[in-house]
């Protein structure tokens, strides 16, 4: 297959560099220095799962003309450059080309697929620890790493299982699935419940883990996720709420979410509408009041 990574950073890097160590029709898209670095250099990737390697890429661009039209395009982007990457793919795309986004959010495909050419649409969840160390050095930690992918029509093409298939074949195990929304509001749940707390009470972890009234803020964060993905029908596991503490309990005292950092830093630039906003603007479109989270958007309201 011909495979176009979009954006490449801690996940892109990582998907990417560990599809071109095996691939040899993978595709880069990427900008500034990074794309220097890895032009001049290669892409270095440091894995806790994969150990550590460097990978030349077949090319390596920042316009997807060059690129032309692609077997699969897999996109990580973060959440603020969405639209734009949306525009800049569309010459990889054909109509039987699947597109994979595997960024923070819930089931992205509805926002990409009005931006898009006609093509197959999935939605995608990583679970890894990894992040962009330099331009053009990637880091892994841990052995663990799985993406699940699907199709919000619950349909499963043979284009979306090939590019599992090499998922796979680079060292990532996958799992297809047909309720792809349930995956993904899973994740979302922990994700986006982790983010409202730490932006909330401008703390790590550790701030948060000590204090009843803080945590008691953390766990109606959680609630409120389960609750908007119920109202829209996405039926959610039992026990998930009390999980999650559990697992927030045992994270290191100094745990961060990108969003958090991002806002700690100033960062103008973030994801505070792609990950909080979003869960408003679904949860006032099922009814659902979410007032944990419309308060860390009122909060922070300048970083909108």
């Amino acid at each position: 297959m011909k495979i176009a990574v979009v954006g490449l950073g801690g996940v892109g890097g990582f998907v990417g560099g560990a599809l071109a160590r095996v691939q040899p029709k993978t595709c880069f898209l990427a900008r500034g220095e990074n794309l220097a670095v890895i032009l001049k250099e290669g892409l270095t990737v440091e894995s806790g799962r994969l150990g550590r390697f460097c990978v030349v890429p077949v090319l390596a661009t920042d316009d997807a003309r060059e690129i032309g039209v692609a077997d699969a395009v897999i996109l990580a982007v973060k959440g603020y450059d969405l639209e734009q990457a949306c525009r800049q793919i569309a010459p990889m795309i054909g109509p039987r080309t699947v597109v994979l986004p595997l960024l923070n959010g819930v089931t992205v495909s509805q926002v990409m697929e009005p931006l898009l050419p006609d093509c197959i649409l999935a939605d995608g969840c990583i679970n890894v620890f990894s992040h962009l160390a330099q331009p053009g050095k990637v880091r892994q930690q841990g052995e663990g790493c799985r993406i699940v992918l699907g199709m919000m029509n619950a349909k499963l093409p043979p284009e979306l299982l090939a590019l599992g298939l090499e998922l796979e074949h680079a060292g990532i195990p996958v799992e297809a699935t047909r309720n792809i929304a349930q995956a993904s509001w899973i994740k979302y749940t922990l994700m986006c419940g982790n983010s409202v707390a730490l932006t909330r009470f401008d703390v790590p972890a550790g701030g948060i883990q000590q204090d009843m009234q803080k945590l008691d803020f953390l766990r109606s964060a959680y609630r409120e996720l389960v609750s908007v993905a119920k109202a829209r029908g996405v039926e959610m596991p039992e026990g998930l709420v009390e999980q999650y503490m559990d697992n927030f309990m045992a994270l290191p005292p100094d745990t961060m979410t990108s969003l958090y950092r991002d806002l700690k830093q100033g960062k103008k630039k973030n994801e505070l509408s792609h990950i909080v906003g979003r869960l408003v603007e679904l949860a006032r479109e099922a009814g659902v009041a979410v007032p944990c989270h419309e308060a860390v958007l009122e909060q922070y309201r300048e970083f909108l």
